[in-house]
C-alpha cells in the first residue's frame, strides 16, 4: 500500500494551509488592516511617489506659459521571510482529534501574524523589515496622559497640513484601557468612545488596540499612505522525510513581508516626547 494525496487529510495539504495562513494574516495582524495590502511575485516591489505638483501661474493674453514639472520618487520595498517550524510524531499527525496538524497551523497564524506587527510598530528588526519608528514621522507630544480628545484632533490636522487623512488610530493596551474609563464631564457616566458597528471610533476615527504598540502611545495611520507588501501568498507544507530517523513530520509556515512608507510625515505619532 502507499499513502496518496487522495486519502490523505485535506489538512495536511499545502494550499489549504496556505488560504489558512493567508486569512489569518488579514484578519489577526493590523498590519494587514491599516494599510493597504498589494501582492507580489519578485524579489522588490517598487511604489511611485508623486512629490511634488508642477507650478502654475496666472498668465497675460499671448504670453508664452511657463514650463514646470512635477517631481517623482520611488519606494523599494524588499519582503523579508518570517518563519516556524515545527517538528510532530507521526503518531500525533496521524491519530489525534482535533488534528494536531491544524493546531499547529493556527499557531502559525498567531505567531507569524504577531511577528509582522512587531517589526511593523518597531523601528528596526533583525532580518526583517523597517517599521514605523523608523520614519521621520509627525509628533504630538502627549505627555502620556490623554484626558481628553484634543490630541487626536490635533492628529488629524497634523496629518492634513502634510497631506494625510487619518484612516485609523492604533493604541496601545495602557491607552484604550484609560481612554475606556474617561468620561464627557465629571459625574457623567458618558464615555469618549463610540461604538460603530463592530468597531470603535475615538474622534471619529476606526481605534484599533494592538499589543505591539509601545505603553502610552498611539499612531495615526492613513491607510492610502501605508503598504504592506506580501510576496507569493503564506504556505504551511509538511515533511516527512526530513525527519526520517525519528518518525516524526516537520511542519514549516513561512510569509515574506515588507513595509513601504511613501509619506512619512503623513504618519502621526502620539506619545511622550519627554
Amino acid at each position: 500500500m502507499a499513502m496518496l494525496n487522495s486519502t490523505t487529510a485535506a489538512a495536511f495539504l499545502p494550499q489549504d494551509y496556505g488560504k489558512l495562513i493567508d486569512l489569518g494574516i488579514a484578519e489577526k495582524s493590523v498590519a494587514s488592516q491599516v494599510a493597504t495590502v498589494l501582492a507580489t511575485d519578485k524579489e522588490t516591489m517598487r511604489l511611485p511617489v508623486w512629490v511634488s505638483d508642477p507650478s502654475v501661474g496666472w498668465t497675460p493674453e499671448n504670453t508664452e506659459i511657463a514650463l514646470s514639472d512635477g517631481a517623482t520618487e520611488e519606494i523599494v520595498v524588499v519582503p523579508s521571510k518570517v518563519a516556524g517550524l515545527v517538528r510532530i510524531s507521526n503518531e500525533q499527525a496521524d491519530d489525534t482529534n482535533p488534528a494536531v496538524a491544524d493546531l499547529v497551523g493556527k499557531s502559525l497564524v498567531r505567531q507569524i501574524a504577531g511577528s509582522i506587527d512587531k517589526a511593523f510598530f518597531s523601528a528596526t528588526t533583525a532580518n526583517g523589515p523597517s517599521g514605523l519608528a523608523s520614519l521621520a514621522f509627525s509628533s504630538i507630544d502627549t505627555d502620556g496622559t490623554y484626558l481628553n480628545l484634543d490630541p487626536f484632533v490635533d492628529a488629524q490636522a497634523l496629518a492634513v497640513s502634510n497631506s494625510a487623512e487619518l484612516s485609523h488610530f492604533v493604541v496601545a493596551p495602557d491607552v484604550a484601557t484609560g481612554l475606556a474609563k474617561v468620561k464627557e464631564t465629571t459625574g457623567s457616566n458618558r464615555g469618549l468612545l463610540e461604538s460603530a458597528g463592530d468597531g470603535t471610533l475615538l474622534a471619529g476615527i476606526p481605534m484599533i488596540v494592538s499589543p505591539h504598540v509601545a505603553n502610552g502611545e498611539v499612531w495615526g495611520l492613513d491607510k492610502t499612505q501605508v503598504f504592506t507588501v506580501i510576496r507569493k501568498g503564506s504556505t504551511v507544507e509538511r515533511d516527512r522525510s526530513a525527519a526520517f530517523s525519528a518518525d516524526a513530520t516537520l511542519v514549516r509556515g513561512i510569509a515574506r513581508v515588507g513595509f513601504g512608507f511613501p509619506n512619512p510625515a503623513g504618519v502621526i505619532r502620539l506619545h511622550n516626547a519627554a
